[in-house]
């Protein structure tokens, strides 16, 4: 476990290096929050100053969360986007766009430093496609995230931390693969876990792709964030059974022992942008010490699957069973060619 004083002074190194720019999809509730809560705390016990956008759909709920925060740290800049629906491709390029000008506007050396990626989905629901012909949770979880890293890549690229990209899901959890079905569009092949299972594997894949072609430039990390008990948790869309699982059994009996506070949440997501999780390729003849494992289960490799703890939880054994070279391109060639589709405007059906 990264103990909560490293943590923490991680974070004071990081806002005292430079101005940060940080851009939080899902901002407006749950882990997005506090992240964005932590930055300002931080920030406020003497960094340099920092631009954030804050891109959700409810207005109202992201004007709370500015104030909090500005009362927090009055000098910190707040920018609402609002989104319609993320697990559109054509709504995600529309706020990449937007915050692609705006920070344009804003600044003679435009860039982002920390991208979190943490808009959710209701989790065990069937299959439901979207018009653009995804899975609505599968292009919630990964499909409208990749999208969102590729289209705001030349503002990443001119971070000089360099530019950490944070991913909130379910880090650690793969098991079986459809390699010849990535969207699961065989009815036989879908279910919320099995669907899970697919965004893990392809979360790591198509992130080992842009860390390979972005060398030094870009980390990226997937993070199961523990049981953080948030107003997700609240869903009247979720199933009943789910409901009360976590309301009559998991809080009342285990409480504090499996759950993570909000502030330790937001402490820990921030300090993913420390030099713990370097890009790749990582300087072989400097001590490794304190750098984490990646996805390579090497020090340094650029690409970290991360349990709430900041600890590598890569499932090391399940990519044994693949030829992984070949996977990282089919995954890639999968996504891009989704993403083409769409933007061409027509339904993707692969």
């Amino acid at each position: 476990m990264v103990k909560l004083n490293v943590v923490n002074a991680s974070n004071t190194a990081l806002v005292q290096r430079q101005p940060l720019v940080a851009v939080f999809f899902g901002g407006t509730s749950g882990i997005g929050h506090y992240t964005l809560r932590a930055l300002a705390a931080a920030e406020a016990n003497g960094g340099r100053g920092f631009r954030a956008y804050i891109v959700g759909r409810k207005a109202k709920a992201a004007e709370d969360i500015i104030s909090e925060c500005r009362a927090i740290c009055p000098q910190g800049q707040f920018k609402f986007i609002k989104a319609d629906d993320l697990s559109l491709i054509r709504d995600v390029d529309r706020v990449c766009a937007d915050i692609v000008q705006l920070e344009g506007n804003e600044s003679h050396n435009p860039r982002i430093d920390y991208l979190m990626l943490s808009q959710g989905s209701v989790i065990f629901l069937p299959r439901k496609d979207t018009k653009e012909g995804i899975d609505v949770t599968m292009s919630l979880m990964y499909y409208s995230r990749m999208r969102m890293i590729v289209k705001l890549l030349p503002l990443l690229l001119r971070s000089t931390l360099p530019a950490r990209v944070v991913s909130v899901y379910a880090a650690g959890t793969e098991a079986q693969l459809f390699p010849e079905d990535l969207s699961l569009r065989n009815p036989r092949h879908y279910s919320y876990l099995q669907a899970r299972s697919h965004m893990v594997y392809m979360h790591t894949l198509f992130m080992e792709v842009l860390a390979e072609q972005h060398a030094g430039k870009l980390s990226l990390i997937h993070i199961f964030p523990g049981l953080v008990l948030g107003p997700g948790f609240q869903n009247p869309e979720l199933p009943t059974w789910v409901r009360i699982l976590i309301g009559w059994v998991v809080i009342p009996v285990f409480g504090r022992l499996i759950t993570l506070s909000s502030n330790e949440c937001g402490d820990r997501m921030l300090s993913l942008a420390s030099p713990r999780y370097p890009p790749r390729p990582i300087d072989k003849t400097k001590s490794q010490e304190g750098v984490a494992i990646g996805t390579d289960g090497e020090p340094g490799s650029g690409v970290y699957s991360l349990h709430w703890d900041g600890e590598n939880n890569l499932k090391a054994k399940a990519y044994e069973k693949m030829n992984k070279g070949e996977m990282k391109k089919q995954v890639w060639d999968h996504t891009m060619k989704a993403f083409e589709v769409i933007e061409a405007g027509k339904v993707f059906d692969e």
